[in-house]
Parts: C-alpha cells; structure tokens; sequence
C-alpha cells in the first residue's frame, strides 16, 4: 500500500512540473520581454568636450545643466556648455535662445558644437548652444506635474514673538499651455499689539506663442492686516514679452488690465479697474548645488480713482542644501499710495525666513 502511495506521489509530481514548466517558461520571456526595453531606453548620447561619448537617458535640459541617468553612475549633471552634441529619440519642448519653441527629438549634427531638431518629417540645424531649455513631453497628468511646499516658524522669547509661514506651489504645463498655483500665508503674534495675517492666492494661465510672446490670466485674492485690507480680489490679464532666456537668466515684461473688487475694514466694498506694468528677472546657477534668485515688480495704477496707484515688489533667494531641499529668504513689499483712512499703513515690509522642498 506505501509502495502505491509513493508511485502516485512520483507520477503527479511529474505532472506537476509538466504543467508548470511551461508557464514558468512562459513568465520569463514575459519577464525578459520587458525588461529588454526597459533597460534599452537609455539610448541617448552626449558627446562631451573632451571627447567623450556618453551613453544613457536624457530626463531634462534646465537651467544651464543637463540631468542624465546612467546604468554606471546613477543620474549625474553634466553643464550644457561642455556639450558639443546630443542625440535622443525621445519627445522633448526644445527652447532655442531666440524664443522659438518646438517639439522633437535630436539627433548628431554633422559638425562639432552643432546638433539637429528633428521634427516631425522636417529637421533644423541649429548651435547647440543655442539650445537654452529642453522639457521631456510627459504622457500624463501626474507626470506633468511640478511644485514645492516652503514651511518657516520663528521664535522670540524676549517678547513671546511668534512668526508662522507657509507656501506652495503647483505647476502644470503641456505644449505651449503653462499653468500656475500659489498658495503663500503668514501669521505675526507679538505681546501687546496685534496679530498680523497676510494671505496671497492665485491661478495663472500663461500661453507661449510667436516666439519670445506671451499672453498670461490671472484669478487672484489677498489679504493683509497690515494694511487693513480684509479681501481684494482680482481678474485680469498681461500680454508681454521675453527679452532674455538663457541658461542662467529669465527676463521678462509686460502690459495689462485687471478688474477688482476690494474691502478695507470698516469700509464698504468698493470696485476697481486696474492697470498693470510687471518685470520679472529669475538668475540661476548651480554646482554641486542650485542657487536662484528672483526678483518681481508690478506697478498698478488703479484707473477709476485718479491718482491712488499701488506696488508690489518681491525678491527671493533659494538655496539648495541636499537634493530637492532648500532654504529661501524672501523679501515682499506692499505699498498703497491712498489708503481708505489717515490711520491705515500705506506700506508693509515682511522678511521671511524657510525652508522648502521641491517636487
């Protein structure tokens, strides 16, 4: 009777490798199947000043460097000056330093320090160095995604002083479409005066077209106790224009109208019409680690009350500690020129100290 137990155990044993081995077969090519283009996507090529061949993937051109993922190294930087050629067949936005903006692959260009576009069935021959900005076309929502979180409390004992910051910052962008959210508060509490709020939200669209032009709308509200302001809220518009784009400078200006609707306390809300003159300047460098400077001003002469014009002026300075962690100083200035009474600050001053993490 053992004897029969065991002969059945042995023949179902051998079924059973019959019935597997197939399907086990049948997941590793499955298996290799996927891994084989996995691993084969880093295609790309860099060919380097000193002559150097660099094999791997291409994830993205900013800010005068290149990220670059390697089987060997991992993901290093490599300066875009170094660069004398790139080849990759993935999609990327190609931003040349004149403005124009395309969307294609590269591919070796037939002398040094010279790389071609392919778009489409057409191809461009350009500098590489003209080439100032390259951002891989994600297939995806999530993917397309890009932002950060500032967080900064300060404490004074000597005068139960409590400073509280918080920012955020979402964007999305796709083709030529570029879309912004900010989030940024502040909550001042110091022993014998009052607490002091300040609150900027807004939603911008801004459309790249004809070259170095664009045309940007903007949702906003805001609030500051400093200034006795309880709410403002605005919509509007800015056409304007790129005058610099390089690997380390972004310089832009522009022209337009907004309509607001605004109250102080212990005053009746009141309508606006609004113009607006705005400069931006962004200067950019980096090492080991990224350093940004950026610098905003908008001038807004309000139409309908002659004379009363407001400005908004912010600067920030943003150092990278570790990889995608930072510390900001930022400095924001606020000025009315007609407040609603005689007792209202026409000017709010704030320093403000964080730190940041960037996604």
């Amino acid at each position: 009777m053992i004897d029969r137990l065991r002969l059945v155990c042995r023949i179902r044993s051998r079924h059973s490798l019959l019935f597997f081995a197939p399907a086990l077969f049948l997941a590793a090519a499955v298996l290799a199947g996927t891994v084989t283009p996995l691993l084969a996507q880093k295609t790309d090529t860099l060919i380097v000043r000193n002559g150097d061949v660099m094999t791997g993937e291409i994830k993205e051109f900013v800010r005068g460097k290149v990220e670059f993922s390697t089987d060997a190294a991992g993901t290093i930087y490599v300066k875009w000056t170094r660069v004398l050629t790139a080849e990759t067949d993935k999609r990327f936005e190609i931003v040349l330093a004149d403005g124009t903006s395309v969307f294609g692959s590269l591919a070796l260009g037939a002398e040094p320090h010279r790389l071609k576009i392919v778009v489409d069935r057409d191809t461009l021959e350009v500098a590489t160095q003209q080439v100032v900005r390259m951002g891989r076309v994600k297939e995806t929502f999530w993917r397309r995604l890009d932002g950060s979180i500032d967080l900064g409390v300060d404490f004074t004992q000597q005068n139960a002083k409590t400073d509280f910051s918080f920012g955020a910052e979402v964007k999305y962008k796709k083709d030529h479409n570029n879309f912004r959210l900010n989030l940024s508060t502040s909550f001042s509490r110091q022993d014998d005066t009052d607490n002091i709020t300040r609150l900027n939200a807004s939603l911008l669209y801004l459309r790249e077209f004809a070259q170095t032009w664009f045309y940007s709308g903007l949702v906003g509200a805001e609030q500051n106790s400093q200034l006795s302001l309880d709410i403002r809220g605005s919509v509007g518009g800015v056409a304007g224009r790129f005058f610099v784009q390089s690997n380390k400078v972004i310089f832009l200006s522009g022209l337009g109208l907004a309509y607001g609707r605004e109250q102080f306390s212990g005053q009746e809300a009141d309508n606006v019409f609004q113009g607006t003159i705005l400069t931006d300047f962004e200067f950019f460098s980096w090492g080991g680690l990224d350093t940004d400077l950026s610098s905003q001003l908008i001038i807004i002469p309000v139409i309908n009350q002659g004379g009363r014009w407001r400005i908004s002026f912010v600067t920030s300075f943003k150092r990278e500690i570790v990889k995608d962690f930072y510390f900001n100083v930022s400095i924001n200035e606020q000025f009315d020129s007609q407040p609603p009474t005689e007792d209202t600050e026409k000017n709010d001053l704030s320093l403000t100290t964080s730190f940041g993490w960037s996604f």
